[in-house]
């Protein structure tokens, strides 16, 4: 690809720049937004190469065009489209629901549109929060109009150069799922922070007291509502089901806690958690990883980043666990392999550091 046009520089579009620019340094970006100080943004961040506000202006001689817009939005841009692309320009988006998308896509751009939707974001938002990284490790869907679709294979291939998996669904599995495992999550954060907020206002020890485990299950409640509220009418029907799933269930526990019978249930909910793919945070393809435990002294990090980097291993990803300071913390670091995560212990043990591999 050429020339690849974003329309809607926010957080997803931006990073979809700044990851087009990082590892496709041969394409040619262009930003299409309404905002002139995004353009700017995205234009000083390197996100793109020009920026326009005129859609026509900006996606007229491009190759592949994103649209990484609200969902209402994408309705008016399929729209507008058909008059301005090249015959064989290849369109896509980046919206969380796909079946009302592809219903429209079908009818404006029929031979040119493939739905997408990557499975990643941030807490972030805007073009300040874009991250070139964010793509990485992520799993994308598509989603064509037609099975078989010879386009899919051509954007599966551009986007894996940004880092992410891509797997290809029909639109109506992508909505049944994305219901259960991404729409109702988020109104399960929002409702235990909204039960928590208003018991908070007669007894401040639940405010206190809302840290560790409730923090993070709930940290998802941030999300902005502006890019929810057109998730939750578009995919109404599959995420009413999906509540009411759930309410059923609540129900189950609710009863069996008297008896004390909660137990086949936990144990098959703490078991099929424990086989989730991101729990190796490899998704398709796994990472294995060692924690290793620091002392706070400087230039701690650097030594073991330093000899894992000698014996010629790369690190696929490191993260802080804990960390106190004046005495230190623990990290974990991915890899791709098993053996090269046995081998970076036997390197840790070398120097001096204490770690263990983690299945």
């Amino acid at each position: 690809m050429s020339k690849v046009a974003i329309v809607g520089l926010g957080l997803m579009g931006g990073s979809l720049g700044l990851a087009i620019k990082r590892f496709c340094s041969d394409t040619s970006v262009v930003g299409v937004d309404r905002e002139p100080v995004v353009l700017e943004e995205a234009k000083r961040r390197g996100a793109i190469d020009w920026g326009t506000l005129d859609l026509q202006k900006g996606t007229e001689k491009a190759e592949l065009i994103f649209i990484a817009t609200p969902i209402h939005e994408v309705f008016e841009i399929l729209r507008k489209l058909p008059k301005v692309i090249l015959p064989n320009a290849l369109v896509t988006d980046l919206g969380s629901t796909k079946a009302e998308v592809c219903k429209m896509a079908s009818k404006f751009l029929p031979k040119n549109f493939v739905g997408g939707h990557p499975m990643t974001g941030s807490e972030l938002q805007g073009m300040k929060g874009s991250d070139p990284f964010l793509f990485e490790n992520a799993i994308y869907l598509l989603t064509p109009l037609k099975p078989k679709d010879k386009k899919v294979s051509v954007l599966s291939s551009f986007l894996e150069r940004l880092g992410a998996h891509v797997i290809t669904v029909s639109p109506e599995l992508h909505d049944q799922v994305a219901a259960y495992v991404s729409h109702l999550p988020q109104l399960l954060a929002v409702a235990l922070t909204q039960l928590i907020c208003e018991k908070s206002k007669r007894q401040p020890l639940y405010r206190e007291l809302a840290a560790g485990g409730f923090r993070d299950m709930t940290r998802i409640a941030s999300s902005p509502y502006e890019i929810w509220h057109d998730i939750l009418q578009s995919n109404a029907p599959k995420i009413r089901e999906s509540l009411d799933r759930l309410i059923d269930l609540l129900r189950k526990l609710k009863n069996r806690i008297p008896r004390g019978s909660v137990k086949s249930l936990w144990k098959t909910a703490a078991n099929f958690r424990h086989h989730l793919p991101i729990q190796r945070k490899g998704f398709i393809k796994p990472l294995h990883r060692i924690v290793i435990t620091v002392k706070d002294e400087k230039g701690a990090l650097a030594k073991i980043t330093n000899a894992i980097a000698t014996a010629n291993i790369n690190i696929c990803d490191i993260e802080l666990l804990k960390v106190r300071e004046g005495f230190g913390g623990t990290f974990q670091l991915y890899f791709a392999h098993s053996e090269e995560a046995t081998y970076a212990v036997q390197i840790m043990s070398k120097i001096g550091f204490e770690s263990r591999i983690i299945d």
